[in-house]
């Protein structure tokens, strides 16, 4: 009996296995779900718990924000999760296209391996929405505090009370009430340099208004309130451009996944055909399938990544 002969007996066995032993370690270490009162809380005020705090934007914020999408709360265990999860992707790809598939077996090992691409692009996938709900917020915010500066004396307290007004829980109010307001009241004017240059990191558009409303808190008088205005009036004809922009690139994406799910298919006749099963059988073509799952996963995460960047 040849070794692919046995690894057909056992396969079924290791799949099956892989995949228990991945629930229960999900099961165990991963799902925490807050209960509702909790979640009550900490959607209202925005807050984390101290002890699994992380920095707005930062890479294990980042990875919260991806397992959230899947119900899991990984706080405090960002890494332990990320690998997990690469171990995961690699199993469950390896599995399609080996059991349902049905691709030869250096193929699928090889292929497998683009389970890692698809996780990291759902990384910055989970990202791109955070900057772009973080952009479609700021018009919104701006308006209400050009008009806010009118009447409050203090630009922090009118940024707070404009925050307020914000969609409870959305990413640019948590930003502004756990990151921006807490160290402009904690370390003064000085934070506003550090604050946005971190904000330009997030987003561009974040970075010019705290650059705004660092200058309208430093230099205040009725001049820069009207400079303020205008300047508001600008950065909000270019945002409105920019979530026109956003629209299309939704359509541009599923023009990606349209021509991926395509090739797919053509691949999946090609290796259930029976006429086609010596050629398949090659180590040439074997590789040559593997290179193009590959390349294809590839592709797919660097043409989302261009659209993002893009609009």
């Amino acid at each position: 009996m040849d070794i692919c002969a046995v690894f057909h007996l056992i396969f079924p066995f290791l799949g099956a296995g892989s995949l228990a032993f991945l629930g229960y370690w999900a099961g165990m270490n991963l799902i925490n779900l807050p209960g509702r009162s909790g979640a009550r809380v900490a959607s209202l005020t925005g807050m984390e718990d101290c002890a699994t705090a992380v920095a707005f934007g930062s890479e294990a914020h980042r990875l919260r924000l991806t397992f959230a999408r899947f119900g899991l709360n990984v706080a405090g265990r960002e890494m332990m999760a990320l690998q997990t999860a690469r171990i995961g992707m690699v199993v469950i790809t390896f599995i399609f296209l080996k059991g349902i598939a049905g691709l030869p077996l250096f193929t699928s090992l090889s292929g497998a391996f683009a389970g890692l691409i698809l996780l990291n692009g759902m990384v910055s996938s989970s990202w791109a929405m955070v900057k772009q709900r973080i952009e479609r917020d700021i018009p919104l915010f701006l308006t209400g505090l050009s008009s806010s500066i009118q009447i409050t004396p203090s630009v922090l307290q009118a940024v707070e009370d404009e925050a307020f007004t914000l969609e409870t829980g959305s990413p640019l109010q948590n930003w502004l009430l756990n990151e921006f307001l807490p160290r402009c009241q904690r370390e003064g004017f000085d934070a506003v340099p550090l604050l946005t240059e971190e904000a330009f990191q997030l987003s561009s558009s974040l970075g010019i208004v705290v650059f705004l409303i660092g200058r309208l808190w430093h230099t205040g008088g009725k001049a820069w309130e009207k400079a303020f205005e205008m300047a508001v009036n600008n950065l909000e004809g270019v945002l409105d451009a920019r979530v026109l922009g956003q629209s299309t690139g939704a359509s541009a994406k599923g023009s990606v996944r349209l021509i991926a799910g395509i090739t797919a298919f053509v691949i999946f006749i090609i290796v259930r055909s029976q006429s086609l099963a010596a050629a398949v059988s090659q180590p040439m073509v074997q590789i040559a399938y593997a290179g193009i799952i590959i390349l294809m996963i590839f592709g797919w995460n660097f043409m989302n990544n261009v659209i993002d960047e893009t609009f």
